[in-house]
């Protein structure tokens, strides 16, 4: 099924809104309409995110972050796509494992959307860092590692939220709408923050060389690395 591009202008503020009406025609009536409008907004606002984080080291890494960032939502949907429906059945919410899925995916396309129209200013920190290898770089870095996981959190949870709605209209109660909304949230969290660490660099560190993938990939966590920002301005 393809969408114009005014009626796909006209799907994304209702997606935003958390309309009920549009979730359950893709859920009921239409579920290819759900992959033709949600696809491309991860895609292109995740890109542009990516785009914006990875500029500091220059235009070769926020290349490769255009492309790794909207990848990272997928990673991310494809491993906790299955958990997430098991947990909803086991939380007694009436949702399917498709329907989980379906919920996923709109969840991660509002969350594309506000990271998408976050990213000029993203951008314009990126045009007045210091370089890399100049002083003050260090400081930069971690300044960056808080603020954007700052605002990946923030997207990830104001796109939850409207999923929430969608819960309370499609879940058996009120109370298993709630468990599985937080049982969703904490694990997107969880996961796609590990995740990113197993996809790094995304921004790129003052004294390692641009790459797309690092040599060592699983070495640490993204725990450890948030707390050690954390630290270097304490």
């Amino acid at each position: 099924m393809s969408v114009s591009l005014p009626q796909f202008g006209q799907l994304i503020p209702g997606l935003c809104r958390g309309d009920h009406g549009l979730l359950n025609q893709w859920l009921t009536h239409k579920p290819r309409g759900l992959l033709a409008t949600t696809i491309p907004c991860i895609i292109l606002g995740c890109a542009s995110y990516g785009f914006s984080m990875g500029l500091w080291h220059g235009g070769l890494m926020a290349s490769y972050v255009a492309i790794k960032f909207p990848l990272l939502l997928f990673f991310t949907l494809l491993v906790n796509g299955l958990i997430n429906g098991l947990l909803a059945q086991v939380l007694d919410s009436g949702i399917s494992i498709r329907q989980s899925l379906q919920f996923l995916l709109t969840g991660f396309a509002t969350m594309a959307i506000i990271l998408g129209a976050l990213s000029p200013i993203t951008l314009a920190l990126a045009f007045q860092a210091p370089h890399p290898h100049e002083t003050g770089a260090s400081d930069f870095h971690a300044a960056s590692l808080l603020l954007h996981t700052l605002l990946i959190a923030y997207a990830g949870i104001i796109s939850h939220a409207t999923l929430l709605g969608f819960l309370k209209h499609f879940c058996t109660s009120p109370q298993a709408a709630l468990q599985t909304f937080f049982a969703w949230l904490l694990g997107n969290l969880f996961v796609g923050a590990q995740l990113s660490w197993v996809l790094r660099p995304f921004f790129g560190s003052p004294n390692l060389a641009v790459a797309f993938l690092r040599d060592d990939p699983f070495r640490g966590t993204f725990y450890e690395t948030v707390w050690r920002s954390f630290q270097h301005f304490l």
